[in-house]
């Protein structure tokens, strides 16, 4: 298309109201799962079991996923194995190589755990806590000596390598989030801006959010409409920003507007067309120099 003898047109303008306030939104809602999967990839299955200073200190995960404890070694009252059975997450963190925060089992109940998410547990009994806590030493016999002469050690597992699956999942998380968030941040507050028209060289050019289209317009039918019904088959569908292929009043129809439902510019050729553009007499003049048969 030679952008010089082309004639510009803006889309008709629509109040923004309350499209930018569902646009943040909905990009927090599509972005927090997200920046979970960042944390998820960012961290690693650390397990921390220290006794110190008359206390046994408690740690696993890393950042805000993490899980931490400490108990004074004179109100540690009991201890005991266990083989866990079917249990839940309540709150917490899971994944290979790391099970910390709240749990419930059968036959034991409710607990608080930092473990390695094995079956055989080390369950330790805290007074003034109302539940259990579950840990899982490497050593359990130097473990359970330290508590009873209250010797101060590191009892911590070593580090865990996380199964390749583990690592492909996060990866995905990642991947199949965090750029869905950008692009329904950029749609809202963005995509209404980017669109645009252009006639000349017997061609109508759309400007969309992220990239252009061109359609051969010499020989089409334009006319005056106003959709009754739309239903969108493909595309993007937003206040403001309407891009994609469309049924429109029961027929195919690819749209490009700002409004689905208000008066604009039908082009009937192939494909079939629905544009929006502000200037509604000025487009229909710019087309019928391109070819167009024009019918008010």
């Amino acid at each position: 298309m030679s952008q010089s003898m082309a004639s510009e047109f803006a889309p008709a303008p629509v109040r923004p109201g309350w499209t930018r306030v569902l646009g943040a939104a909905l990009t927090a809602l599509v972005l927090v799962p997200g920046l979970f999967g960042v944390l998820l990839v960012t961290s690693r299955p650390t397990i921390t079991y220290r006794i110190a200073n008359g206390s046994l200190e408690l740690h696993g995960g890393e950042s805000i996923l993490a899980s931490h404890r400490s108990y004074p070694l004179a109100g540690i009252t009991g201890w005991r194995e266990v083989r866990l059975g079917r249990g839940r997450r309540t709150a917490g963190t899971g994944m290979p190589g790391l099970c910390a925060g709240y749990f419930s089992y059968d036959g034991v109940g409710k607990v608080w755990q930092v473990t390695d998410c094995s079956r055989d547990v080390l369950l330790l009994e805290v007074a003034g806590e109302d539940r259990p806590v579950l840990v899982t030493p490497p050593d359990r016999a130097a473990f359970l000596a330290a508590l009873q002469e209250h010797r101060d050690g590191d009892f911590s597992p070593p580090p865990y390598r996380q199964p390749a699956w583990w690592l492909v999942f996060k990866a995905l998380i990642v991947v199949g989030t965090l750029p869905v968030a950008v692009y329904v941040g950029a749609a809202f507050f963005l995509a209404s801006r980017r669109l645009r028209y252009r006639v000349g060289g017997g061609e109508l050019e759309v400007g969309l959010l992220l990239l252009r289209k061109r359609f051969p317009i010499t020989g089409f039918h334009a006319r005056r409409y106003t959709p009754t019904r739309a239903l969108r088959w493909g595309g993007t569908g937003m206040p403001g920003y309407f891009a994609g292929r469309f049924s429109v009043d029961g027929v195919s129809t690819r749209v490009y507007a700002s409004a689905i439902k208000r008066e604009g510019i039908l082009l009937d050729g192939e494909p079939r067309l629905f544009v929006t553009p502000a200037d509604i007499d000025g487009f229909l003049a710019a087309l019928g120099t391109n070819g167009v048969r024009t019918h008010e």
